[in-house]
């Protein structure tokens, strides 16, 4: 339970004056020109039996349906009797329901939004329908009712999307599939009760984006008992989970940011056709803080957790991850589900306080015993599976002092990728050499060296240390180099320097000097806008398109088979002059096609071999 500061107590004492305030004004309010009332049951918004208007001095009938003030309707509505709201239907202003029982339904897939204050007694959405509450709703009634009813697939059963705040005090009942919705900031308050409607207790489906996660969004005295729930956390910025209920069925993290656990959950061990099997996926480079809790299936039951690439998880459980099963289900360490997908590109920290933190056994994929950055935070240190043997850091190691890494492991960081490498003669004495990277990564920085033959052995370094920028957005460098003695052919190369010391050369770079005051001076030919090569090729699954552009431009591109069919298209918006490299994954069979590059009036082709 996330302890309440002082200023979220005023701001909670603040909230309930409003809403008691409101609801005095609602009981004793005096309609207004152009509010509505029910006359009748059964009344739609988009028509106009059972609902009068009020002219000024009078209750009359109305002429016109509610449904025909949109975008927003800001008059009040006064129900005194059961209506539908059968199309999309926004009101800014207030819903006063005088009797008790007073039913609003919401159906054929129409959206309610609400952004005034809506004086709940039972609000029916049915599925495939929205209610959104951007205002105030206040179910001071105990026999208050928000019913979500049951869909045939995960979400499309009713929808609850709150943005503010909603006071409860009977039951929100959530049928199997129903959808709730809280927005960063939005709670749901009162002495009422929240739980599942289905007799098989399949649960429904709930997206929290506020950041004290699950507790900050049902603060609900009366208890949330919602079973097998599929939880999504996609807030804006870092979340806690909250106490989660027990029997969970998935938890979905999407939000690239992090999500910490404030419980150990059990998943479910029942897998539903229509949800999916149960799991707890990390997406999108978000980050999952597990700490000392435990993710558990159930024995031979069909949970999964994966970990995607770009993605890091965080555990202070002392014998850390693991892949290694008893009776169906992982055994030891913070995630013991029934199978674990952790990916090679993945990231993974140990944290905590234990004097014998083990990082566990467990197997990545698609590279075995590989990780992306690997980091131990536990100043006691870290003992690695001896299973690795060794384990594979593609990234980058990170031990905090004074802890130390016990175990095989090697360290195989590409410090930098280089976009391009250039060198052209400036006519006038020197040569201008230009290189971009694409990443870099515990990069010291660059050396130059110069040659007369295309042998590296026997080049010499001509440029001091150029330091690097260490962007993992890449960055563009140049160096001139201005101490050319006679004409001829020079090679030069590039040389990008790690922190722990390794040297990586790329080059040689070939340029033609002349220097003679009697022959003419002509330097290099500048590149032009053309598509320049496609490095893998033959590729599968992903090349990358390296073209240069003159000035700014759009850039599309056409890729066309051998029978001259058109297969694919797109197009790169806005690109800046200079070299650019794009990533293109085709979803084509094995072949070889034909890409055709345009911008700015030039256009090339080049061949590529799909080899699937």
């Amino acid at each position: 339970m996330i302890k309440p500061t002082c200023n979220s107590f005023y701001k909670k004492r603040i909230l309930i004056m409003w809403a008691l305030l409101s609801l005095i004004c609602m009981a004793n309010a005096v309609p207004q020109e152009g509010d509505y009332q029910t006359v009748a049951a059964n009344a739609t918004i988009s028509g106009v039996t059972g609902w009068e208007v009020y002219s000024g001095g009078a209750w009359v009938g109305a002429t016109a349906p509610l449904s025909s003030f949109q975008p927003t309707f800001d008059g009040d509505i006064y129900a005194r009797h059961t209506f539908s709201v059968d199309t999309d239907f926004t009101i800014t202003g207030d819903i006063i329901s005088p009797n008790s029982g007073t039913l609003v339904e919401v159906k054929n897939s129409a959206t309610f939004t609400s952004s005034g204050t809506y004086q709940l007694r039972q609000l029916r959405v049915l599925a495939g329908a929205k209610f959104v509450n951007l205002g105030t709703v206040s179910g001071t009634d105990p026999s208050s009712r928000i019913y979500l009813f049951g869909g045939s697939a995960m979400g499309n059963g009713g929808i609850l999307e709150n943005h503010s705040n909603i006071n409860l005090s009977g039951y929100l009942f959530a049928y199997q599939n129903a959808k709730i919705v809280s927005k960063k900031g939005a709670t749901i308050t009162g002495s009422g009760q929240g739980q599942n409607y289905s007799s098989n207790n399949m649960g429904c489906l709930i997206e929290i984006a506020n950041v004290g996660g699950f507790d900050e969004a049902f603060q609900l005295s009366g208890g949330v008992r919602f079973f097998n729930v599929s939880y999504v956390f996609n807030g804006d910025e870092d979340q806690v989970s909250g106490a989660l209920p027990s029997n969970v069925y998935s938890i979905d993290i999407e939000s690239g940011h992090k999500l910490t656990m404030s419980c150990s959950v059990n998943i479910t061990s029942t897998t539903n056709p229509a949800r999916g099997e149960p799991h707890v996926h990390v997406k999108n480079g978000s980050t999952l803080d597990v700490g000392p809790y435990i993710i558990k299936g159930q024995d031979n039951g069909t949970s999964a957790f994966y970990l995607d690439p770009g993605t890091t998880l965080i555990t202070s459980h002392e014998d850390g991850i693991s892949s290694q099963k008893v009776n169906g289900k992982i055994s030891s360490g913070s995630i013991q589900t029934n199978y674990a997908a952790y990916s090679s590109e993945a990231n993974y920290t140990y944290t905590g306080n234990h004097p014998d933190q083990f990082s566990g056994c467990f197997e990545t994929i698609p590279d075995t015993h590989t990780v992306h950055d690997f980091t131990v935070l536990n100043p006691n240190g870290l003992t690695l599976c001896p299973n690795f043997n060794p384990l594979i850091i593609a990234g980058t190691l990170y031990v905090e002092p004074p802890g130390t890494l016990d175990g095989y492991y090697e360290i195989i960081t590409v410090n930098v990728t280089l976009s391009y490498l250039n060198a052209q003669f400036d006519g006038n004495g020197s040569v201008v050499i230009q290189w971009e990277t694409q990443t870099e990564t515990n990069n010291l920085g660059f050396y130059i060296l110069r040659g007369e033959d295309t042998e590296a052995a026997n080049a010499n370094v001509i440029s001091p240390l150029i330091p690097a920028v260490n962007s993992s957005q890449g960055a563009v460098y140049y160096f001139v180099d201005e101490e050319l003695s006679h004409d001829g052919t020079y090679s030069y190369w590039l040389q990008d320097v790690s922190i722990s010391g390794q040297v990586t050369t790329h080059g040689p770079i070939l340029v033609q000097v002349f220097l003679s005051t009697d022959v003419n001076q002509v330097p290099d030919l500048p590149y032009t806008t053309s598509l320049m090569r496609n490095y893998p090729n033959p590729f599968n699954p992903r090349t990358y398109l390296e073209f240069y552009l003159e000035a700014e431009a759009d850039v599309t591109f056409e890729v066309y088979n051998l029978k001259g069919q058109l297969v694919d298209y797109f197009t790169l918006f806005n690109r800046s002059k200079g070299f650019h490299r794009h990533a293109w994954e085709p979803q084509l069979g094995s072949g070889i096609y034909l890409v055709k590059f345009t911008a700015n009036g030039r256009t090339n082709t080049r061949k590529v071999i799909l080899a699937k």
